[in-house]
């Protein structure tokens, strides 16, 4: 049996791949403090060819061997705004701010669904000893999922300015985003199994 064991370690050791956690230029982490600004829109444009608004958004998960032995796996997945791949038409658009507010009400979204990787992950992190098919399975998941909010959300908003439907959808977002606080970024504390 110990060797086995051993056989699985060395297995998962020998397995290990990891994306580096340091933030990328123009990349911002969701933040409860740190909010979307216009200087975090990178590219500049004038074309009326493009969407006069557009933020890209990227929930991305890191794994190693040892993994499954940690507390939590919070860190093990990030949500990022990628500001050089994102724009603002300042020509184009009326009201900035709330344009702004809007693209933070999406990563707030991004945010609900990388928590809900993490919790994934957590629950289901003693699978990663038979290899970190897993994780990209959660990943393709949970990018679909946010994908087909962030389309519903966009669309029963008209593109954030229903003001009527963004405030239900502020509501919501935030009610999730208590839910699931104990799996935010920053949280490094025990997480308990809910029976």
């Amino acid at each position: 049996m110990k060797k086995i064991f051993l056989v699985v370690i060395v297995s998962i050791t020998c397995l290990n791949y990891s994306f580096s956690q340091e933030l990328q230029d123009g990349e911002k982490r969701w933040s409860t403090d740190k909010k979307l600004a216009l200087n975090d829109f990178k590219i500049k444009t004038s074309d009326n060819n493009n969407q006069n608004v557009y933020s890209q958004f990227v929930i991305s998960y890191s794994a190693k061997g040892f993994d499954f032995l940690k507390k939590n796996l919070n860190k093990n997945v990030e949500n990022l705004f990628s500001g050089n791949a994102s724009w603002i038409d300042t020509s184009n658009v009326k009201n900035i701010d709330q344009q702004i507010e809007f693209q933070q009400m999406q990563f707030d979204l991004a945010e609900i669904h990388a928590r809900k990787f993490r919790q994934q992950l957590f629950l289901k992190k003693w699978k990663i000893t038979r290899g970190f098919d897993i994780l990209k399975k959660l990943s393709n998941k949970i990018m679909a999922e946010f994908s087909e909010q962030r389309m519903i959300l966009i669309k029963e908003t008209e593109g954030g300015i229903n003001q009527e439907k963004l405030l239900e959808w502020k509501e919501k977002i935030s009610k999730d985003l208590k839910e699931l606080y104990e799996f935010r970024f920053e949280n490094k504390k025990k997480i308990k199994r809910k029976k």
